[in-house]
């Protein structure tokens, strides 16, 4: 099975000596880059770790510590975040640390929502994003069934973890001692080849910048277009067309990033779906014809939110709120008829 050791490091580490911690057997880091929406609550040892870290070798990923109450506010964490991360390259995941008290009265589906407006933010922008949290929150707090498609980080401080969903890292110990770092730090087992994956998709700013252009020189759509294909890859540099999957039925989905100059330049529904290049395409939105799906309309049910929907159907918010005319994605009523496609 594969395996990594690994710490994640914030100030209270103070300051990280990397080539004694890279000494001592650990092979990855996750910096803390901050918390909050405000430009000023970056951590002061981000820029510092984040150097030190390079200049050994050490790969690493980031995290962002949440206090948002709404879909809003975690845009603007996201926002912030992404300045904090320009110019930066990532060989493990970005992660969205949600874990606070003060915002568990906000229920499930709106803990979720947070997350899912979080993640999309940070994937459409070209980064491989992930969710952090503990046990209880996992299970209890967040719709596992929704966040399941970005990669979990779980903390749970045991020596064998009886969390039943699959997870990608696991920080088992908060009280480790390693050389380099003065006092106590966080643990973590790795069970992905992260930096493989990272590096050949492009993603984390590797070989095509931190963040993808809406529309890239020789390819004829944008992020947020609806469009129908007929094939599609699980990569964006497969060039082996006997690769592609070719369902049954055209497929409609949303492109939510662009990688320039890729043999499949487009991304669907954040992976879900796959990769595909402008022969995939049959065009914008639906196509009318035996072949092709036909336009979707949701009608909202109590408990709903536009994020959930778009989980649902394999968007984001941002899409249904514009092609739906809807100015506050917060704010959507029961008997409101969603278009979806």
């Amino acid at each position: 099975m594969f395996q990594k050791k690994g710490i994640d490091i914030s100030k209270w580490q103070g300051d990280v000596d990397f080539s004694k911690v890279k000494a001592d057997g650990v092979e990855f880091a996750i910096l803390r880059a901050g918390y909050g929406k405000l430009a000023d609550q970056k951590d002061p040892k981000f820029e510092q770790n984040y150097a030190s870290a390079k200049a050994v070798g050490m790969p690493i990923g980031a995290y962002h510590y949440t206090y948002a109450i709404s879909m809003i506010e975690a845009e603007q964490e996201a926002n912030v975040l992404l300045n904090w991360l320009k110019g930066k390259q990532f060989e493990y995941p970005i992660y969205f640390d949600i874990e606070d008290t003060s915002i568990v009265y906000l229920g499930k589906d709106v803990l979720t929502d947070i997350v899912c407006t979080f993640c999309e933010k940070l994937e459409q922008a070209g980064y491989f994003v992930g969710v952090y949290a503990n046990k209880n929150w996992l299970m209890n707090h967040l719709d596992y069934n929704r966040i399941k498609k970005y990669t979990i980080w779980l903390a749970h401080y045991t020596t064998a973890t009886d969390y039943p969903n699959p997870h990608d890292m696991w920080q088992f110990s908060s009280t480790q001692k390693v050389d380099g770092i003065s006092g106590k730090v966080d643990m973590n087992y790795c069970y992905k080849d992260f930096p493989a994956i990272i590096k050949a998709g492009g993603y984390n700013g590797f070989g095509i910048g931190t963040s993808a252009p809406s529309q890239p020189a020789g390819t004829q759509y944008s992020v947020g277009d609806v469009v129908t294909v007929s094939s599609y890859y699980a990569s964006s540099t497969e060039t082996d067309s006997n690769k592609a999957v070719i369902p049954s039925d055209w497929k409609t989905g949303t492109i939510t990033r662009i990688v320039e100059g890729a043999r499949n330049p487009y991304l669907l529904n954040n992976g879900n779906l796959g990769w595909c290049n402008d022969g995939d395409i049959r065009g914008r939105g639906d196509i009318t014809g035996s072949s092709a799906p036909q336009s979707v309309t949701y009608t909202v049910q109590s408990g709903d939110t536009l994020s959930g929907i778009a989980a649902k159907y394999g968007t984001n918010y941002q899409h249904l709120a514009s092609i739906n005319g809807i100015s506050n994605p917060d704010k959507i009523y029961v008997g409101q008829k969603i278009k979806i496609k």
